[in-house]
């Protein structure tokens, strides 16, 4: 599987392929910056 990370704020855009990870990354990020909001994009699906 393939996960892509993007911000609505910023240029954070990250690709993962496994979801505990893709998911880890967006959380740090969104607790770093509090206003910014990450969704993580399943690739397979989109």
């Amino acid at each position: 599987m393939a996960y892509q990370l993007q911000c609505d704020s910023c240029d954070f855009d990250r690709r993962h392929t496994d979801w505990a990870d893709a998911n880890r990354d967006a959380s740090d990020h969104e607790a770093e910056y509090g206003d910014h909001w990450v969704s993580i994009v399943d690739l397979q699906e989109a």
